[in-house]
């Protein structure tokens, strides 16, 4: 992915300039396994790997993409929630051109999200149109909203969360390098900062002693492994267990 192509999908999460700080790490919790998988976890239940296009818009699909994962984990599967929803109606960030880390989910929180059925994304060129006043079949739009907004801090609580609840929205940090990124594990290494990016972490592991977060992107399937990638976990990489972690309950769907 070239330098321009990268900033144009990343620089899209209002982040300050990233600092050299490091959040020390936490000691290990020996009742965390090893591995962690939420697609063996909860097979045939998880939303899979969108595409945002040339737009800034990972903001909506991490925040759809967590809501409905936990609908499903608690058996109301509704299918893929509308990122579309959020880039055309919340008036309190920018569609294609980002978000505040806030208020997206204070926006779901308060209104909701239909579903990708009813509202089908339309913005990979990077057009925003209208919110619409119907799904696209002319039928009245539902929208369906996460209970409590929880914010989790550090790696630990991240495990503990995404294990006990299902996949976590987390931001990070990107940089060029991110752009040549096939499989393996990813850690900066070389290049400028190109902004800030949100993601679905959906598990962990270890490998040759290296231990990873397993993170789904919205960069299509063809990106990286199958759409996901792999990165160092438990130093703080990109800052992705520094900066704010969201997840969220459930409120249940009315009949």
């Amino acid at each position: 992915m070239s330098p321009s192509k990268l900033k144009q999908r990343t620089q899209n999460i209002k982040l300050p300039p990233p600092t050299s700080f490091k959040e020390p790490m936490a000691p290990i919790d020996n009742d965390l396994p090893i591995e962690f998988d939420s697609r063996l976890v909860w097979p045939d239940t998880l939303v899979g790997v969108g595409d945002q296009g040339d737009c800034g818009s990972c903001w909506a699909f991490a925040v759809t993409t967590v809501i409905a994962n936990r609908f499903a984990i608690r058996g109301y599967k509704l299918g893929p929630l509308s990122p579309q929803d959020l880039v055309s109606c919340d008036t309190d960030d920018y569609g294609c051109a980002g978000s505040e880390l806030y208020p997206a989910w204070n926006w779901v929180y308060g209104h909701g999200a239909a579903t990708e059925e009813c509202i089908p994304y339309v913005s990979g060129s990077g057009r925003v149109p209208m919110c619409p006043s119907t799904c696209a079949d002319g039928t009245k739009i539902k929208r369906y909203q996460p209970g409590s907004i929880d914010r989790v801090e550090g790696e630990q609580k991240m495990m503990k969360e995404l294990q006990e609840r299902g996949p976590i929205h987390a931001n990070m940090y990107t940089y060029q390098d991110l752009g040549y990124y096939k499989s393996g594990i990813y850690s900066h290494k070389t290049g400028s900062w190109t902004g800030g990016h949100a993601v679905v972490v959906i598990g962990w592991g270890v490998e040759n002693d290296v231990p990873y977060w397993i993170i789904q992107n919205s960069w299509g399937k063809l990106w990286g492994e199958n759409g996901y990638f792999r990165m160092r976990r438990g130093t703080d990489e990109c800052n992705i267990e520094s900066l704010p972690v969201f997840a969220c309950s459930i409120r249940v769907p009315r009949p």
